[in-house]
């Protein structure tokens, strides 16, 4: 969903009705369903319940104090607060008004409490099958979280994997004639992002690298032409339906080379600008050891995939993010007497979060929405 974003890191809690001692806190934006934070400070969807774990030297366990809470004199919201021994943590959350379903906005605060140097680990929980993107986490087809910047960083990584925010969409295409199974699928980059593979390799390694698309979607071409990017290799640009037709697999192939020597071998799918259709789509990757470039006709047909290093259905129950799944995890370390904080975009009731990319919302519009239509709204 476009036009959705945080605002300042603290999530919008329910309208004008108390909290109860025990009870859950309800906040809404006017018009929209309420979310709402429980006893315990996670903050409830219809997809999961989201909260933070604290683990580190000095770390304890302990209740959570939870209330309604007012951000900016006007925007109601939820607040739990949680003494933890060696930190003090704070979650805070409210609802942004964007279109159509609004978007929760919700942020941790990590601060030190004993006045020396702290560090600790803050994990954001997940539900088991969801994909962690570069800036996105999403179930099925459905983006329920967006990573703002400073929480993007220092996050481990798989062998291989995309590294982007697409989208999967398994047996979205519908291929004629005998192929390889991984043109049935295909990670789609909604909204123009680009879809982005990055895999471990000896550094300074070359390889063949083939590529392979099937567009069911359009059957003219000039709709939905595409920029290859393989590293160590010539750019290539593709219009699949030109090039073999709508329901046709083709591949294209790469002479790839592990060019910056950093051990990692990046390939990228990307729209050409202008066209009108900016969602790039990808349904395979092989990769074969160096020499003489494999015979293209079985690649396609699937007689070549079991020599392949790596061969990936794109969008395909295999397929996977680079980043471990279950939850994120992020090292802080604190000064004495500081505090650190990270700000995600939820996903509510009916809704989704924003692409991270091409949204247009930020976190200080996000709050000056909430703060507006709270301005605005009718006073009982």
């Amino acid at each position: 969903m476009r036009g959705i974003a945080v605002v300042g890191g603290l999530l919008v809690v329910a309208a004008a009705v108390a909290a109860v001692a025990g009870e859950p806190v309800a906040f809404h934006s006017p018009g929209f369903p309420p979310s709402s934070m429980d006893v315990q400070g996670r903050l409830l969807e219809d997809w999961a319940a989201v909260s933070a774990k604290l683990s580190g030297e000095g770390v304890t366990d302990g209740p959570a104090k939870v209330e309604a809470c007012t951000l900016d004199g006007v925007i109601p919201g939820a607040r739990a607060v949680s003494n933890r021994g060696a930190v003090r943590l704070i979650s805070t959350a409210y609802r942004a008004p964007a279109f159509p379903a609004g978007v929760d906005v919700l942020s941790f605060r990590v601060e030190e409490a004993r006045g020396q140097t702290a560090k600790v680990t803050l994990a954001i929980e997940l539900p088991e099958k969801a994909r962690i993107g570069l800036r996105s986490v999403s179930l099925g087809a459905r983006t329920v979280l967006t990573l703002l910047p400073e929480a993007i960083q220092e996050r481990e990584f798989r062998d291989w994997g995309y590294y982007d925010d697409a989208t999967s969409m398994p047996g979205w295409a519908r291929p004629v004639g005998k192929c390889d199974p991984a043109f049935r699928n295909i990670r789609a980059g909604m909204g123009g992002v680009p879809i982005v593979y990055r895999f471990s390799v000896a550094p300074g390694s070359a390889a063949n690298v083939v590529l392979g698309f099937c567009e069911s979607h359009w059957a003219e071409p000039d709709n939905r032409p595409l920029i290859c990017r393989v590293e160590g290799a010539r750019e290539q640009k593709v219009d699949p339906v030109a090039k073999w037709g709508q329901h046709k697999p083709g591949v294209l192939a790469f002479r790839a080379r592990d060019e910056n020597a950093d051990g990692k071998l990046q390939i990228a799918v990307l729209p050409v600008p202008g066209a009108p259709d900016q969602n790039p789509i990808l349904n395979a990757i092989w990769i074969f050891p160096p020499g003489p470039a494999p015979d293209l006709k079985q690649v396609v047909a699937g007689d070549l995939s079991a020599k392949a290093i790596r061969y990936v259905q794109v969008g395909g129950e295999k397929d996977q993010s680079i980043y471990l799944p279950g939850k994120l995890e992020y090292p802080l370390t604190l000064a004495a007497g500081g505090a650190k904080e990270l700000t995600f975009l939820v996903a509510c009731h009916g809704g989704s979060a924003p692409i991270p990319e091409p949204t247009a919302w930020t976190t200080d519009t996000l709050r000056r929405a909430a703060r507006a239509v709270w301005c605005d709204w009718p006073k009982p």
